[in-house]
C-alpha cells in the first residue's frame, strides 16, 4: 500500500498470498478465526512447515491443547515432514500446560529468543479465557502479549474459535493489537459443506472484501483466489 516496500512473510497457503500482496507483513500479528473443522490447525502447520522447508525460517508452535505427536501425525497426512524439521531444530512444537498467564507469556518469549524464531503459532487462543476471572485483567495481559510478540518481530498467528458464524473476541486482541484478522468459514449449504476464507483486515495490504472458496487437498489448504463463492449456483 503506497510507495513504501513492505517486507512480507509468505504464508505458503496456496492462493492466499495472491490475495494479500505476497504474504503477511513481517512481524505482524494475525488472528485466525474459524469453527471446529474449518482447517485452522492445518493452516498453521502449513504456514510453519513451508516457512522452514522453503524459506529456512525457524517456527515455534505453542499448543495449549494438542501434543507434538498429534501435530506431527496431522502434518504427515499432507506429506509434511514436520518430525524431520523438529529434529533439525527448524520447528519447535511445545505443548504448554500452564495456568499462569504471565508464565505462559514468559515461556513464549524465551522460546522465540532461544531459537531465533521468525514465525510463531499460538493455538488455540480461545483457551486464554480460562486464565482469567476478571475481563479487565484479561485485556491488559493479552494486549501485553500481543505487544511483546510484535516487539520480538516474529510473524505470529493466534487462532480463535467461532461457532455458527459467531466468534467471541480475544479480549480486544483483534481490535487493538492484531494487524490482521483472517476468517475461515465452514458453512452448511443444503446437503454439503462449503469452505471459504475472508480477510477482515491486514495492515499495509490492499484486501478484497469478498469471500473466496477454500478446499483441503492432499497438499493442504488451497484458496481459489479468482473464484467467487457460490459462483456455480
Amino acid at each position: 500500500m503506497g510507495n513504501a516496500i513492505v517486507e512480507r512473510t509468505p504464508t505458503e497457503i496456496m492462493g492466499l498470498d495472491e490475495l494479500i500482496e505476497g504474504g503477511i507483513p513481517k512481524g505482524n500479528l494475525v488472528v485466525l478465526t474459524g469453527d471446529p473443522g474449518a482447517g485452522k490447525t492445518i493452516f498453521c502447520l502449513q504456514y510453519l512447515y513451508h516457512g522452514a522447508f522453503k524459506h529456512n525460517e525457524t517456527g515455534v508452535f505453542i499448543s495449549l491443547e494438542e501434543k507434538p505427536e498429534e501435530l506431527m501425525e496431522t502434518a504427515a497426512i499432507f506429506g509434511w515432514d514436520v518430525e524431520g524439521m523438529v529434529k533439525k531444530g527448524k520447528i519447535i512444537l511445545q505443548t504448554v500446560e500452564l495456568y499462569d498467564f504471565d508464565k505462559l507469556r514468559d515461556s513464549i518469549e524465551d522460546l522465540v529468543a532461544k531459537h531465533k524464531a521468525s514465525r510463531i503459532i499460538i493455538d488455540p487462543g480461545v483457551i486464554f479465557h480460562l486464565y482469567f476471572e476478571r475481563e479487565l485483567d484479561a485485556r491488559k495481559r493479552i494486549l501485553s502479549l500481543g505487544k511483546m510478540l510484535k516487539k520480538l518481530n516474529v510473524t505470529t498467528i493466534i487462532t480463535n474459535e467461532s461457532t455458527t458464524g459467531q466468534h467471541e473476541g480475544l479480549y480486544g486482541l483483534e481490535e487493538y493489537v492484531a494487524d490482521g484478522v483472517v476468517l475461515l468459514y465452514h458453512t452448511r449449504v443444503e446437503n454439503r459443506f462449503v469452505r471459504s476464507i475472508g480477510i477482515l483486515k491486514m495492515r499495509d495490504t490492499k484486501i478484497s472484501d469478498k469471500l473466496r472458496p477454500v478446499r483441503i487437498t492432499a497438499q493442504g489448504i488451497e484458496v481459489l483466489p479468482k473464484e467467487e463463492l457460490f459462483s456455480e449456483a
